[in-house]
């Protein structure tokens, strides 16, 4: 089977630090077990929610591909959305639905999947795009608790971003599809958005080596967690986020793995909430057996450590969160200063 030539689309080229917070924009993920085989995604019932699924693209042998395709949602009236359900073929990396707030009509994208980092400088009027679900797991199920829901406008405007390699010795046209499942009317009491924040600057594991990672993230607005995770590739060996205690209380762990592919995911009971000035504390650390440096990047070869998950805020909380990337929904904090090495 021959590749299917992919459409050009232009991306602006930006200085080394602004290519950093573009690589950071592949990992916001979500990690949840996957099935050994999974089954095709049957369609929802149009009372229940609605099928999205990812136009055709092709990948070669050992291509590490990530593409972005511009669509928009089928949905005619705004929907709150409690259920999320994904099917990606085995090997994938990620999978993430972007929100864009821009001013371009459809004419103004190109058609179909085109290769892009993150989305990001997709769209000519926005340099960051808003993330709306971040997943890793090639078969994730994501449900939100009871009054929790993600908010999707009429015909909402998104990016779909899947990012995967091929493994296999013949070019393969992946199918990746998802469903968005409508939560019961009249229960929703607080719109989640998702929460990404780490270091890209500081990763680099020696040849033969170990490293560890320590970065402190000070919250500059309140908020609530829902759900919370870490992220790292393949050479990760352990990660966990604390809550730094205050007036001489003992630091809490909210979360701890020893597993990279299917990292542990918290949902604290009723969501916890964290006041402005309360600080969280992401470990990482690594182990690499190859004969080269690795450091922080997009492919799968590359290391990241970030913790995510979703949270809500209050109304007076909301807007872009200083210190992180200028986007009005997701908290997406890319850069944040390493205290340890």
């Amino acid at each position: 089977m021959s590749r299917r030539a992919l459409p050009s689309v232009h991306v602006p080229t930006y200085p080394c630090a602004m290519r950093i917070v573009v690589a950071v924009a592949v990992v916001l993920a979500l990690t949840l077990p996957a099935d050994a085989r999974p089954k095709k995604l049957r369609k929802p019932a149009a009372s229940k929610g609605f099928q999205v699924r990812v136009g055709e693209y092709s990948i070669i042998p050992g291509e590490d591909l990530e593409v972005c395709e511009y669509r928009r949602l089928p949905n005619r009236k705004a929907i709150d959305v409690q259920r999320f359900k994904l099917r990606m073929p085995e090997g994938a990396h990620h999978f993430a639905v972007w929100r864009y707030a821009g001013a371009l009509t459809d004419a103004e994208f190109p058609a179909g999947p085109v290769p892009s980092i993150g989305c990001v400088g997709f769209a000519k009027d926005e340099l960051f795009p808003q993330l709306l679900i971040p997943t890793q797991s090639p078969n994730t199920v994501l449900s939100f608790p009871k009054g929790i829901a993600l908010r999707l406008d009429p015909e909402e405007q998104v990016f779909l971003n899947p990012h995967m390699k091929n493994f296999d010795l013949e070019t393969t046209t992946p199918d990746v599809r998802f469903n968005l499942y409508r939560a019961k009317k009249g229960t929703v009491e607080h719109y989640a958005e998702a929460l990404t924040f780490g270091n890209s600057t500081s990763i680099r594991i020696p040849p033969g080596g170990d490293q560890t990672l320590v970065v402190e993230w000070t919250l500059p607005v309140g908020m609530t967690i829902v759900n919370l995770s870490t992220h790292q590739h393949a050479l990760g060996t352990y990660a966990t986020i604390e809550l730094v205690g205050v007036d001489g209380a003992e630091d809490e762990v909210l979360v701890e793995t020893f597993d990279w592919e299917h990292p542990d995911s918290e949902w604290p009971p009723g969501g916890r909430r964290l006041e402005k000035g309360r600080t969280l504390r992401l470990t990482c650390e690594w182990h690499n057996p190859r004969d080269r440096v690795v450091t922080f990047g997009p492919e799968t070869t590359d290391e990241m450590c970030f913790g995510i998950g979703f949270v809500w805020r209050e109304d007076e909380d909301k807007g872009p969160v200083a210190g992180c990337l200028p986007t009005e929904e997701g908290i997406l904090c890319p850069t944040l200063r390493a205290v340890e090495e």
